[in-house]
């Protein structure tokens, strides 16, 4: 494999996965080196062959976690079994396929894995009854089998309406035999990593099993772990580090506030309503009316009807109020616009920005958001953009 091939499946696929750039530069290493080592926290070295003294570098700022040095193990793994077995003319469309495949080694290697990705990628293309093909399959390593195959299931047009991608699924053994089904019970409180809607089934997935979820929209979600860890969304792949996204959603500095705001993040996104929320720092409340306007403040002394009837749903803190209730709130158009503790100042707030600001609305709003601290955007197709004083710090 050359450099260039290497840099282009990268690119295209890897790069993505991991919300991470190919740097433009090589870097030279000895031939008895890895061929994927980390070069610090925020690099990945990359070698095109295995005796190479060439590598690409992957970069991410704030950095990548460990599970994420394996997944790039994996894919770089079937990138090279791919390339290695078929001929150059064909090598670019079977690379569409490196993902999902990595994905799926990654989780283990299971026959199943493999299997309902395939099926939910041809289902993501397909109606049944003029709706969109919903369903989630689960994968227990502990269940009992029946002699039935999910390959014959499949091959039968039921198979795409017995489950509904929110609190029931199908079961099947690592090796795609069918167990039997499973009716789930929402986490009331919902789960820390997971978008509130899917926690039935993300509450599922304990004891090594592992979900996977094809909703409406044709998005591909999987959950090991009580976690969402890998989605299918606006056709590229994309893994969740949830612990480092946390991280970086500072201030507030209460981790619970922090885990609040990142849950409602996930919510918009997974609900595609949009939203904005912006946190203003302790030392910078004062300056609140240079971007709020007083109609807009909970407790200004002129608030609109919108914020005297906000204000009567809302007699807690961000954190404790109940995670539908937020969500509702966020889908306000407008920001959200918390202090440091928590307390709601504003719901649906219209931002004042510099005329001549560049994107969208919510954009320029969490920009100038961040200005004050930090700056949150949830766009419609679900991307979730975090910003502080005016740049932007990642993207989930």
């Amino acid at each position: 494999m050359t450099i260039d091939e290497l840099r282009e499946a990268l690119g295209a696929y890897l790069a993505p996965l991991l919300s991470a750039q190919v740097l433009p530069e090589t870097v030279f290493c000895r031939a008895s080196s890895p061929r994927v080592a980390a070069l610090d926290p925020t690099k990945t070295a990359i070698k095109a062959e295995d005796r190479g003294v060439e590598r690409l570098v992957l970069y991410r700022q704030p950095g990548f976690m460990p599970e994420e040095l394996t997944l790039t193990k994996d894919f770089v793994e079937e990138l090279v079994a791919i390339h290695d077995a078929t001929d150059p003319d064909y090598r670019s469309d079977l690379f569409t396929f490196l993902p999902a495949r990595a994905i799926s080694r990654h989780l283990g290697d299971l026959a199943a894995t493999s299997q309902i990705l395939r099926q939910f990628e041809a289902w993501s293309a397909r109606t049944y009854e003029g709706g969109a093909i919903t369903s989630s399959i689960g994968i227990d390593p502990n269940a009992n089998s029946q002699e039935i195959y999910l390959a014959e299931i499949f091959q039968e047009d039921f198979s795409a309406v017995i489950s509904n991608g929110f609190d029931t699924l199908l079961v099947v053994t690592p090796d795609c035999k069918i167990s039997g089904s499973g009716q789930l019970t929402a986490n009331q409180l919902g789960l820390e990593y997971v978008p509130y809607r899917l926690n039935a089934i993300a509450d599922w997935t304990n004891n090594d099993r592992i979900a996977l979820v094809l909703n409406r929209l044709g998005e591909q979600l999987i959950f090991r772990n009580k976690k969402l860890i890998f989605a299918k969304r606006r056709g590229e792949w994309q893994y969740y580090a949830h612990e480092l996204y946390l991280r970086q959603i500072q201030p507030p500095q209460n981790r619970v506030l922090r885990e609040a705001i990142y849950q409602s993040c996930l919510d918009i996104s997974f609900t595609r309503s949009g939203g904005c929320i912006i946190v203003i720092k302790s030392g910078k409340l004062v300056e609140i009316k240079s971007i709020v306007s007083e109609p807009d403040l909970l407790l200004g002394e002129n608030p609109s009807i919108k914020s005297k009837t906000i204000r009567t749903m809302v007699n807690e803190k961000f954190q404790n109020l109940d995670r539908r209730l937020r969500q509702e709130l966020l889908a306000l158009d407008g920001a959200m616009v918390l202090d440091h503790l928590g307390n709601i100042i504003a719901v649906g707030a219209i931002i004042s920005v510099p005329a001549g600001s560049e994107g969208g609305g919510r954009t320029a709003a969490a920009k100038k958001g961040s200005s004050l601290g930090l700056g949150i955007k949830i766009s419609e197709d679900g991307g979730i953009s975090v910003y502080k004083e005016e740049n932007k710090v990642f993207v989930a």
